[in-house]
């Protein structure tokens, strides 16, 4: 009789046991979601203002250059030598998107998603180096 009587207290201890495992395992994505999108949010915040203070610095250095250029050249001159110059830089960045804009957030995202299981193989690496 007393075995009897212990079963079903193993079974309700491992059943209270295997729902604290998945509060925990739930409590883990929450926390690693939540971690994740602060990083994301914040490289955004970064970005959008490094984006604006650029535009700021862009315009003063296209007028400061019209300015140079006025000394020598006709004000209308000077304005399309900046358009130029301005249309040039825009091909660059077109022609060039994927090296400069494509491969950094893809690898900024995978080394943000993917980086347990690096850090995984990195601790594998330096024990087998041992």
């Amino acid at each position: 009789m007393k075995m009897s009587g212990k079963i079903p207290h193993t079974f309700s201890t491992g059943k209270e046991l295997l729902l604290r495992l998945v509060r925990l395992y739930l409590d883990n994505v929450r926390l690693t979601v939540a971690e994740k999108l602060t990083v994301v949010f914040s490289a955004a915040v970064v970005l959008i203002s490094l984006l604006v203070l650029g535009i700021f610095a862009l315009a003063f250095f296209s007028g400061a250059m019209v300015q140079l250029l006025a000394l020598m050249l006709p004000q209308w001159a000077c304005y399309a030598i900046c358009f130029v110059f301005f249309v040039l830089l825009m091909v660059l960045v077109v022609t060039l998107r994927k090296w400069i804009i494509v491969n950094p957030i893809a690898r900024f995202v995978s080394r943000l998603i993917f980086e347990e299981e690096q850090d995984g193989v990195s601790h594998e690496k330096h024990l087998s180096d041992k």
